[in-house]
């Protein structure tokens, strides 16, 4: 049997959180700003005697458990310059700007920045970390859209 690529399309099943970011640096997007953002993805492998590739509910369940995670929070990258993360709050210093969020809202990612790119790049790392694929699976793509039709996709062949 040859390969089967499965697909999930994250705005048609919920699989969707709104969160905001800064890009410092850049003329637009170096203001504090949001989405509502909807992760995407591709599985290719081969049958298994059932006829499966992989099972959808383990991996609708992984990604709805990410997003849960992500959802209406102030995501920032760790290598950001100025920022300072303390014990209750969160702060950035930048040019002209300082922001200052409460801790529980904000998530730090390990990332240079919180582009659409690094946080596809971030997904598909823990759903392959997070999640035990059989040896029949050859490759994982994340799609992350920050809009409807604008987005990113990171892949990664398992073989």
């Amino acid at each position: 049997m040859g390969n089967i690529q499965l697909k999930l399309n994250g705005w048609d099943k919920s699989i969707t959180f709104s969160a905001s970011h800064i890009l410092p640096g850049h003329e637009k997007c170096g203001r504090l700003h949001g989405h509502n953002y909807a992760i995407h993805v591709r599985i290719s492998g081969k049958q298994s005697g059932s006829g499966l590739v992989y099972d959808f509910l383990p991996i609708k369940e992984k990604l709805r458990n990410i997003t849960g995670r992500l959802d209406h929070k102030v995501l920032l990258a760790s290598k950001m310059e100025g920022l300072d993360v303390e014990e209750d709050e969160v702060k950035i210093e930048m040019k002209d700007k300082r922001y200052v969020f409460p801790k529980e809202d904000t998530l730090v990612l390990d990332l240079e920045q919180i582009t659409t790119e690094q946080l596809a790049m971030h997904l598909l790392d823990k759903v392959i970390e997070e999640l035990d694929f059989p040896e029949k699976i050859h490759t994982v793509e994340i799609g992350v859209d920050e809009s409807r039709g604008q987005g990113a996709w990171a892949k990664r062949d398992l073989k």
